[in-house]
C-alpha cells in the first residue's frame, strides 16, 4: 500500500493541473531576453524523466528592458472588445509601447490563444483559437489541435488568413538550473506549430509545475529566434518564516551595512527584493554590504545550523 501511494504521488508530481497552473494568473512574470549565443541547443534535446537542464550560463541581452508580465481582464485593455472570447490579457503595463497585448481564454480543461495586438496596431484575431495547453497534462502525453486566424496589417485592414496545427508534447521532467539557482519539479513542453503561410515554428518552454510559472522559453518564427528566462529566485519569499527568533538584523532601517545577530553558526545569507530576485550573497563576519542597493524593502534569508529564517529590512 505504501509503495502504491508513493507511485501515485510521483506520477501526480509530473502532471500539470489547472489548480496549480492558474496560480500564474495572479503573479507577475519577471523575465529578461537572453543572448542567443549563451543558449545551448542541447537543452531542447535533453528529454525524458528525471533530467537536468543546465542553463546557468545564460546571459542577459544588453540594451533590452526587464519584462514584467501580468494577467488582467481584457476589458481593462484598449483592445479587449476585439477579443470577446478571451477572459485574460497578458501584457507589461510599463512596456505597452514596445510589447503586444496577448489575449487568452483560461478554463479548467485548457488554455487557448485568442489573439494579439501590437503597438503598431498590427494584430491578429483567431477565428478558431490556438490551443496551448490542456489540463490535466501528464509527462509523456501529447495533443494536436488546429487553428485559424485573420491577420491585420493595421487597425482595420486585413493582410492575410492563416490556418495550421499545433502539436504539443510534455517531453521532459526534472530540474532546471538558471543563473540564479535551481528549480525542481519542472516540465519541458515542446511545441511545433505549422501554418499555411510559412515555415514551421518550434517552441520549447520550461514551466514550474507547482505554480505554472514560465521559467525559460525558446521560440523560432520564420528565422527569428527569441529566448527569454525568468529572473525570480528559486526560493519563494511569499511565505516568510519568522519562527527562528535567534536571528536579528541591525540597524533596521539600514544605509550601508546590515549586521546579523545570531547565536548559531551561519552558513550564508541571501538578500532578495520584493519581486523575489536575488540581490546579494556577500556576507563577511555576519555583515552584508548593502550600499549598492536602492532604497526600499528587502528580505534576508539566513541559512543556519537550525534551518532557515527570512527577515525583512528597510534600505534607506
Amino acid at each position: 500500500m505504501s509503495i502504491a501511494l508513493f507511485g501515485y504521488l510521483f506520477t501526480n508530481a509530473q502532471t500539470i493541473t489547472y489548480s496549480n497552473f492558474s496560480k500564474s494568473l495572479t503573479t507577475t512574470l519577471h523575465a529578461v531576453l537572453a543572448n542567443k549565443t549563451s543558449f545551448s541547443a542541447s537543452l531542447t534535446t535533453n528529454l525524458g524523466n528525471g533530467v537536468t537542464w543546465n542553463a546557468s550560463g545564460l546571459t542577459r541581452e544588453t540594451g533590452t528592458p526587464q519584462i514584467n508580465m501580468i494577467y488582467e481582464s481584457p476589458s481593462k485593455t484598449p483592445h479587449g472588445s476585439l477579443y470577446p472570447k478571451s477572459n485574460y490579457s497578458r501584457y507589461d503595463p510599463a512596456l505597452t509601447s514596445v510589447l503586444s497585448y496577448g489575449y487568452f481564454n483560461f478554463s479548467s480543461d485548457s488554455i487557448v490563444k485568442v489573439g494579439d495586438y501590437s503597438p503598431s496596431t498590427e494584430h491578429e484575431i483567431y477565428t478558431n483559437p490556438d490551443k496551448l495547453m490542456i489540463f490535466p497534462f501528464a509527462f509523456g502525453q501529447s495533443f494536436t489541435d488546429s487553428y485559424a486566424k485573420t491577420n491585420y496589417s493595421n487597425a482595420t485592414n486585413i493582410s492575410s488568413y492563416q490556418t495550421g496545427t499545433r502539436t504539443t508534447n510534455f517531453a521532459g521532467f526534472g530540474t532546471l538550473v538558471l543563473p540564479q539557482g535551481s528549480f525542481s519539479n519542472v516540465a519541458l513542453i515542446a511545441e511545433l506549430r505549422t501554418n499555411s503561410l510559412g515555415p514551421n515554428s518550434p517552441t520549447f518552454t520550461w514551466y514550474d509545475i507547482s505554480n505554472g510559472k514560465q521559467l525559460l522559453m525558446y521560440h523560432e518564427n520564420n528565422g527569428s529566434v527569441t529566448i527569454a528566462y525568468n529572473i525570480d529566485a528559486p526560493t519563494s519569499i511569499d511565505k516568510i518564516d519568522y519562527s527562528n527568533n535567534n536571528i536579528e538584523l541591525y540597524p533596521n532601517p539600514a544605509t550601508s551595512t546590515l549586521n546579523i545577530t545570531c547565536n548559531l553558526s551561519i552558513e550564508k545569507a541571501e538578500i532578495y527584493n520584493l519581486a523575489g530576485m536575488l540581490q546579494s550573497t556577500n556576507m563577511i563576519n555576519k555583515s552584508i554590504d548593502i550600499s549598492a542597493l536602492g532604497a526600499g524593502i528587502y528580505f534576508v534569508k539566513v541559512y543556519s545550523e537550525n534551518g532557515t529564517s527570512t527577515q525583512k529590512f528597510v534600505k534607506q
